[in-house]
C-alpha cells in the first residue's frame, strides 16, 4: 500500500505542484523582444556606437543600475556610451557571446525581458575573461518603436540582498 501512495505521489500529484518552467515557445511580441535586445548586443559585440544608439534606442529619462555602480543612473547609455568604448575598444576583442532569454512578459506598452548574457573578451595581452550575468531590460513603446527605458546587471555569484 505504501508503494502504491509513493508512485501516486511521485507520477500524478508532484507535476502538479507550482515550480518554474522557462519558456521556449515565444509570442511574436514576446520574440520581438528577444530580438531586439539580441539586436542591442550584436551592435556592442560589432564595436559600432552608432549601431548601438540607434538600435538600442535609450529613452533620455532610462534609468540602469548595473551593480559595479553605487545606485541607479539617469541615462546610463548616453553618459557612458564613450566612457565604456574607450575602455573595452580597441583594447578588448569580443571573442564570444550568448543571450538566454529566459522570462518575457509585455503590458500594454512595457516589455520586461530577464536573460542570462555571458561574454569573453580577450585582452590586448591574449589573456581572455569571461563574465556571466543575471540582466534585466526593461523597454517602453513609445510612438510605435520599442526604447530603452532601464535595466539592471548583477556578475553571477554576487549577492545584492
Amino acid at each position: 500500500m505504501i508503494m502504491f501512495r509513493a508512485l501516486f505521489l511521485t507520477l500524478f500529484l508532484i507535476p502538479l505542484a507550482p515550480h518554474t518552467v522557462l519558456a521556449q515557445h515565444w509570442t511574436a511580441e514576446e520574440q520581438e523582444i528577444i530580438d531586439l535586445n539580441q539586436s542591442c548586443w550584436d551592435a556592442w559585440a560589432a564595436e559600432d556606437l552608432g549601431a548601438v544608439q540607434q538600435t538600442c534606442n535609450e529613452h533620455p529619462d532610462a534609468r540602469a543600475w548595473w551593480t559595479a555602480e553605487t545606485a541607479p543612473q539617469i541615462g546610463w547609455y548616453g553618459k557612458n556610451i564613450e566612457r565604456w568604448a574607450a575602455a573595452m575598444f580597441p583594447r578588448d576583442t569580443w571573442i564570444y557571446y550568448e543571450i538566454r532569454p529566459l522570462s518575457v512578459r509585455i503590458f500594454n506598452d512595457t516589455a520586461f525581458i530577464h536573460f542570462w548574457a555571458t561574454h569573453t573578451h580577450e585582452d590586448s595581452k591574449g589573456d581572455t575573461a569571461t563574465q556571466q550575468q543575471k540582466q534585466l531590460n526593461i523597454w517602453q513603446r513609445i510612438d510605435g518603436r520599442w526604447t530603452w527605458i532601464g535595466g539592471m546587471a548583477v556578475p553571477e555569484g554576487e549577492v545584492v540582498w
